[in-house]
């Protein structure tokens, strides 16, 4: 029992670290982004453009690391190994994402969202709500659309705040599924060695 539990967690951490690693990369570019191009282009444009270079940062790195992963899983271990294991992983892994977002959102209506003559504590109070779910600003700016404002920030409500598990839990699903299964997205002999490194790491021994 407790091995089936550690295995779980182990899946859920994985899709976590990929997850706070999209996050890390999102918001850093951030003070640039703003302080650079805000001259050249909006701030909504290239924050828009530079998430969804993240995201598939992202879903790329969580695609092999959960691919390693059930590659790993391929092996007679004792503990529970099935195809949907992954996507029990991420589900949860997501869960514990969507519940920090509220936690985010409810701090955020509660202590930012007061009105003030000299400040737009709007635009704060969104950016405050967007703490978590940065590598998806262009998915949520899409789902709102322009509002004609100076920099405008997407809304992330209460529904809005669990889409981007659309994005997390089909990626790292997947890539246990084919890992696990023993199937590649590239089925040719890849003979650069960095590339494969890269692509199809091999999995730790227990």
């Amino acid at each position: 029992m407790m091995k089936n539990i550690s295995t779980h967690l182990k899946g859920m951490r994985t899709c976590l670290l990929s997850y706070l690693m999209a996050l890390v990369i999102a918001w850093a570019a951030y003070p640039l982004i703003i302080i650079v191009l805000i001259g050249y282009i909006d701030p909504d444009i290239s924050l828009s453009i530079w998430s969804l270079i993240v995201t598939i940062v992202y879903v790329t790195v969580c695609y092999q690391l959960m691919h390693s992963f059930g590659e790993k899983d391929r092996q007679p271990y004792d503990h529970a190994r099935y195809g949907l294991k992954g996507l029990v992983c991420a589900a949860l892994a997501y869960a514990v994402v969507t519940a920090a977002g509220f936690l985010v959102i409810v701090i955020a209506n509660k202590y930012v969202i007061v009105h003030h003559p000299k400040f737009v504590i709007e635009t704060l109070n969104g950016y405050l709500r967007l703490a978590v779910y940065m590598p998806f600003y262009w998915l949520m700016r899409l789902l709102e659309g322009p509002k004609g404002e100076i920099c405008p920030v997407p809304s992330v409500t209460w529904l809005r705040a669990v889409i981007g598990g659309l994005v997390m839990i089909p990626s790292s699903a997947f890539g246990y599924w084919m890992g696990f299964t023993g199937r590649r997205i590239f089925k040719g002999e890849i003979k650069s060695p960095l590339l494969r490194r890269i692509l199809y790491p091999k999995p730790k021994n227990k």
